[in-house]
């Protein structure tokens, strides 16, 4: 097997098992960093979805957007814009306490265990060799888990203007969480990849959806 799926490089940790060093300081706040991120993938997702929509079937797309909005159903596609912004906040604010405790993926909580001695480290996931490659890889699972329910409502209303395209990116979604998880099995730190090719992936359907809000609300 290759070693470097198996074997994380030694770090050096207090005597409760907390790393020393929390890795380099954010250069900006993380919360500059989180609207920076937010604003390009939603930019870049909504600038592809809106090439779909002028180079494919624009007036069958737009026989649609009408009964969307003549049903008043645009603020149903404007909620899961407004659900996306939030969530992002929402995991700006946990991602925050992380630096502070030095404690990175996998691990989401820390345990303490009560009435040992002081000296008795926390309980944290073990993060080498194939328990450690099992806790990544349950992780990831976790990780789809956590947002299999968004996916499916933004796809299904995304499909409802533009069926075949979002089709597409939900396949090609599926494959990027297949990498994702690939990569976050072997180590935490190589999972940005998958993550982040299956974020645009999935803003394309976001911006399908802002498209069809944006037009069956102004229109």
């Amino acid at each position: 097997q290759n070693s470097r799926n198996y074997e994380m490089a030694p770090q050096a940790v207090d005597k409760k098992g907390i790393p020393l060093d929390g890795g380099p300081p954010l250069p900006v706040p993380i919360v500059v960093i989180a609207v920076i991120l937010t604003v390009t993938f939603f930019s870049g997702g909504s600038g592809l979805a809106y090439l779909v929509y002028i180079y494919g079937d624009t007036a069958a797309f737009d026989a649609k957007i009408a009964i969307v909005s003549a049903q008043g159903l645009g603020w149903i596609y404007a909620g899961v814009i407004a659900f996306k912004f939030f969530q992002n906040i929402y995991t700006m604010m946990a991602n925050d306490t992380r630096l502070a405790c030095r404690v990175q993926n996998p691990n989401q909580h820390i345990y303490k265990v009560y009435g040992a001695p002081d000296t008795t480290g926390y309980v944290m996931m073990e993060e080498s060799g194939p328990i450690g490659k099992f806790n990544r890889a349950q992780r990831a699972h976790a990780n789809w888990g956590e947002i299999a329910f968004y996916v499916v409502a933004v796809f299904v209303l995304a499909a409802y203007v533009f069926q075949f395209q979002a089709f597409c990116a939900l396949i090609t979604y599926f494959c990027t969480r297949i990498v994702y998880m690939k990569m976050y099995s072997s180590a935490a730190k190589d999972r940005g990849l998958g993550l982040g090719i299956g974020l645009l992936v999935l803003s394309v359907m976001e911006g399908m959806c802002a498209l069809t809000a944006y037009k069956s609300l102004s229109g």
